[in-house]
């Protein structure tokens, strides 16, 4: 099972850098190419500044995930280890430091 999700994460990552390589032509193709070459806006100057920018806002998304996941999970289990050697479990009793003493 971990095999498969393993190789789910590699196809979507995959797909992401696939798709960030194509979207500047795809939406040049799909939303610039109308044909008026009056048009009240430069949209083919507008696509490839909205690309431009997904493509930016994309890569600086991935490098603030890649450094604060591993910290925040290196944090997570820090505090998860401190807490677990901090509790007692509920059925042991706490022994004392020179052993049982003898009844009296």
């Amino acid at each position: 099972m971990r095999r498969f999700f393993t190789w789910m994460v590699f196809g979507a990552l995959t797909g992401v850098v696939v798709a960030t390589a194509l979207a500047p032509a795809v939406l040049r193709t799909l939303l610039a190419s109308t044909g008026a070459q009056d048009a009240m806006c430069q949209c083919v100057e507008l696509v490839n500044n909205t690309a431009s920018l997904l493509i930016k806002t994309q890569i600086w998304g991935a490098i603030v995930g890649a450094t604060s996941f591993p910290a925040g999970a290196w944090l997570v289990k820090r505090m998860w280890t401190r807490r677990k050697g901090q509790t007692v479990p509920a059925n042991k009793a706490p022994q004392e430091p020179n052993g049982p003493s003898a009844p009296v």
